[in-house]
């Protein structure tokens, strides 16, 4: 069992912010599905949700920068930290593509931050689903709601999100996962940006 985590923070007024694209994606997915899973464990800081036979949702219920806490709640529960695949947005990725990692640091995201912190390890796989060229400030940009052009962009990685999750739930570990999803799932010249010259 693979256990997905969207970082994001909670409640409507975030739901279509950049920092949610991990979670909106997943949403995107089970609706399509016509999937409402019910919870089938609730932690202090998080709800799991089973998505299929080899996929289950650790949802954390705490701003993006205490993200962390679920997961060890889930660790503590008996939920290896090696199972978790963190779905996080990227500013360092143009919107329309995404990498898979096994490792890495931070990378000055506060959702990944906490969650190294509180498990001790950065060791976890993650998938980075970009969201840039990023303006300054940051924190207004990523807690900014997509524009319609944006919006146009997300629809095209509905297929390609599909297909990760496809390949994550037939995969017995996940060192094979990059040669597979790097670059062919995700990298679609098509619908990234045009470069924006100046500062970021």
């Amino acid at each position: 069992m693979w256990t997905l985590v969207p970082l994001g923070n909670p409640g409507p007024e975030y739901q279509d912010t950049r920092h949610n694209l991990g979670r909106l994606l997943l949403q995107r997915w089970l609706a399509d599905r016509d999937l409402a899973p019910s919870p089938s464990k609730r932690f202090p800081s998080g709800t799991l949700y089973p998505l299929t036979d080899r996929l289950q949702a650790l949802v954390p219920s705490t701003y993006m920068n205490l993200s962390g806490e679920a997961c060890a709640q889930a660790a503590a529960a008996g939920i290896y930290p090696r199972r978790l695949v963190l779905l996080y947005d990227d500013k360092d990725l143009p919107l329309g593509t995404g990498r898979f990692r096994l490792d890495g640091s931070d990378g000055g995201h506060n959702g990944l931050r906490s969650v190294f912190q509180c498990l001790e390890t950065s060791d976890i796989g993650r998938l980075r689903l970009g969201i840039g060229p990023f303006e300054r400030p940051l924190v207004d940009w990523v807690l900014g709601h997509w524009t319609d052009p944006e919006w146009k962009r997300i629809d095209a990685l509905d297929q390609p999100f599909a297909r990760f999750l496809e390949l994550l739930g037939g995969a017995e570990d996940l060192h094979s996962l990059p040669n597979l999803v790097n670059p062919a799932t995700f990298w679609n010249p098509s619908v990234i940006p045009e470069e924006r010259s100046g500062e970021v």
